[in-house]
């Protein structure tokens, strides 16, 4: 019997297309709570992302091959220069935010899309709801979390927004899923199409996760693959990443800022196994 040492796949960074940026500004207490580490604008948190990180770590890089820009992290729309810190990325590139919906009612909405006005690049929403049944989704996300993705999305949509939903799930049942959700937005008058919808594997989650050995996995090879990690990275406080699931992990970590990082990484994670037997990009827009 030979030994044998099982090497992870290699990816390397096509171009940086995708840029996103971590504007997590939120402590968690418990599942369904948040709260402001600091209120205070002159204290300028340095454990979070500030406007000027930005600006300096934007000049590190080729502008003009950035195509869009995501701003992530859970309620990181209660950054205290978060509207700043989109008309800065505005001026760049059309901007993506994902969201959860907590921040965005009517009077919100309305104010982004004049926002959105103010240049050429656009914005887009990706709304997080796991099941068009409020219990349903409440079970997975939390209570009240059904109300308030279904109350961001008709305030975006009242506004000439159009709101694509991120819909976790283990990639079952998805016709069913799409028409529930159809017929949830009929109720709404929120016109849905296949643009709207981004069904997406609950990679965190997953139960009964094959392992590093299984034939099935280790038979996908990345080159005929569509990852965020071939096009993307993530800027955060505490360095740069091969993309968002492997936010402050080691093995996911590429550099100290946008003007040294590696442009090769690994997947020797649970998550870049998962991924790449989805085969496809997860959070970056597909139609880019």
């Amino acid at each position: 019997m030979n030994n044998s040492i099982i090497q992870a796949q290699c990816v390397n960074l096509a171009e940086l297309n995708h840029l996103f940026i971590d504007l997590e500004y939120s402590k968690p207490q418990n599942k369904n709570f948040n709260v402001y580490r600091s209120r205070s604008f002159n204290q300028k948190n340095k454990k979070y992302l500030q406007l000027e990180e930005i600006k300096e770590e934007l000049k590190k890089l080729d502008k003009t091959k950035i195509k869009y820009i995501y701003l992530i992290g859970k309620n990181s729309m209660t950054h205290p220069e978060f509207n700043h810190i989109l008309r800065f990325c505005l001026s760049v590139c059309s901007v993506t935010i994902f969201s959860d919906g907590s921040c965005i009612n009517d009077k919100k909405a309305r104010f982004l899309k004049r926002v959105e006005e103010e240049g050429n690049n656009e914005i887009v929403f990706k709304i997080e709801i796991n099941h068009y049944d409020e219990k349903t989704n409440d079970e997975k996300a939390g209570r009240g979390a059904f109300r308030k993705a279904l109350h961001a999305v008709t305030s975006l949509n009242k506004y000439g927004f159009n709101p694509i939903l991120v819909i976790k799930s283990d990639m079952k049942n998805l016709e069913d899923l799409k028409n529930g959700f159809i017929e949830l937005g009929k109720k709404f008058k929120f016109e849905t199409e296949d643009i709207n919808f981004s069904f997406i594997p609950d990679v965190k989650n997953i139960i009964n996760f094959p392992s590093a050995e299984s034939s099935d996995l280790l038979s996908v090879d990345s080159m005929f693959c569509d990852l965020d990690c071939m096009t993307s990275r993530l800027l955060t406080k505490s360095g740069v990443y091969s993309c968002p699931l492997l936010i402050n992990d080691y093995r996911g970590r590429c550099g100290a800022s946008l003007s040294d990082f590696s442009r090769k990484c690994y997947l020797e994670t649970e998550e870049c196994r998962q991924c790449k037997s989805f085969g496809k990009r997860i959070y970056s827009n597909a139609w880019v």
